[in-house]
C-alpha cells in the first residue's frame, strides 16, 4: 500500500512538472532573429508582403515593431513565405 502511494505521488509529481514546463513562457525572438527571417523572405520576392506585414503592426521598419509582437510577426511572416 505504501509503495503504491509513493508511486502515485511520483507519477503526479512528474505530470505536474511536465504541465508547468508547457505553460512556462517561451523565450521571445530577438530583433536580429526576426530581421534575418524577414530579410530571407524578402529575398524570395516577397518584399511588398513583408512591408505590408510591418504596417499591420503599425511600423514602417522592423525596429518600430513592439518586441512583444515578434513571435506573432514571425509566425505571420512564415505563413506568407509558405503561401
Amino acid at each position: 500500500m505504501e509503495n503504491e502511494l509513493i508511486n502515485t505521488l511520483h507519477e503526479l509529481s512528474e505530470a505536474i512538472r511536465e504541465l508547468t514546463a508547457e505553460l512556462r513562457p517561451k523565450e521571445s525572438p530577438k530583433l536580429e532573429d526576426v530581421r534575418a527571417v524577414l530579410a530571407e523572405i524578402s529575398k524570395q520576392g516577397k518584399t511588398a508582403e513583408m512591408k505590408a506585414l510591418l504596417t499591420k503592426y503599425g511600423a514602417t521598419k522592423l525596429s518600430e515593431v513592439n518586441p512583444k509582437d515578434y513571435a506573432e510577426l514571425l509566425a505571420s511572416a512564415k505563413e506568407i513565405a509558405n503561401a
